[in-house]
């Protein structure tokens, strides 16, 4: 046994120097950013905005990787197969840590949230909202469901990725419409929009910061937030619940995470950057324009939160 002992202790050993020594090796070099979607959406756009300020924080270049696919998985295990020396990050909404973790085999992730991913810091929050192009002639939420149970070309809606927090609030939406709707997945929130406004779908689920600009317009029309409380950056839109279909379900957020192989050390640095970062009323003014919130919370509550998420 102590062998056995021996062998271990001298692996974790190796582990941690080994971790030390990628970090000091590359002091200056530039810092990957990873999002798991197309550019253009609510993730791409933030972290496109905190990477600019992290050159600043860091005092080194930050760069911007669109990795797009399998709603933000195939980003993470990227993330996940990363050299440890703080130098690969991943921006993502909270989605992709829960539900393909509660939903998928470990075989088909080919990552193991809980054992190769450490959170760092939340860095916004938002309403998932519920939302319609032309083609739905509805004029409202009521007007829409109603309309939905006549036709089935209307109970199909655009999501931002498979096996994320849309598909559960579809499920809910079926339950509380009374109407089958049915998830058509794209690589992020870019192209739910390009899908909307071609009328390539009746309706979308997407953040706010994606589309609030073409409900001014009226090109698109704004059904509702999946929210228990009207948003306060956009106070004039209800919610589902207010309009008689409680589905409450859609508070979200984003922020960073590492490899949990990335030195402690590296990680707390990124943590402090990304802290001072979203005091700053420069950085908050720029994101309160993409009509999502900024909101910092540190690694270990947005660990707990998350796990709390995962133990619903």
């Amino acid at each position: 046994m102590k062998i056995f002992k021996y062998f271990r202790f001298s692996a974790c050993t190796l582990l941690l120097a080994t971790a030390s020594q990628y970090a000091a090796a590359n002091a200056s070099a530039p810092v990957r950013l990873l999002v798991g979607f197309v550019p253009g959406g609510t993730s791409d756009t933030v972290a496109r905005l905190l990477a600019e300020e992290l050159r600043g924080e860091l005092g080194r270049n930050v760069i911007v990787e669109n990795k797009p696919g399998a709603g933000g998985r195939i980003a993470a295990e990227m993330l996940k197969s990363s050299k440890p020396d703080g130098t690969t990050y991943m921006f993502a909404p909270d989605n992709w840590a829960i539900f393909p973790t509660l939903l998928l085999p470990e075989t088909t992730l080919r990552y193991n949230y809980l054992k190769d991913m450490a959170p760092v810091a939340k860095v916004i929050s938002y309403p998932l909202g519920f939302y319609g192009s032309q083609m739905s002639g509805a004029k409202d939420l009521k007007e829409f469901v109603e309309l939905a149970k006549k036709n089935k070309d209307l109970t199909l809606y655009a999501s931002a990725g498979t096996g994320s927090i849309t598909e559960f609030l579809g499920i809910l939406m079926r339950e509380k419409f009374g109407v089958k709707m049915t998830v058509v997945p794209y690589k992020g929130g870019g192209e739910v929009k390009t899908a909307l406004l071609g009328n390539q779908v009746a309706a979308g689920i997407m953040a706010p910061s994606e589309i609030l600009q073409f409900t001014k317009e009226r090109k698109i029309t704004a059904f509702g937030f999946m929210t228990k409380e009207r948003w306060s950056v956009a106070p004039n839109i209800p919610t589902l619940k207010e309009q008689g279909f409680d589905v409450t379900q859609g508070e979200a957020f984003m922020g960073v995470w590492a490899s949990s192989k990335t030195e402690a050390s590296e990680r707390e640095k990124m943590e402090k950057a990304i802290k001072n970062i979203v005091a700053k009323d420069s950085f908050r003014q720029k994101v309160l324009k993409t009509s999502v919130y900024p909101e910092f919370s540190g690694s270990q509550d947005l660990d707990r939160e998350v796990k709390n998420l995962l133990n619903f």
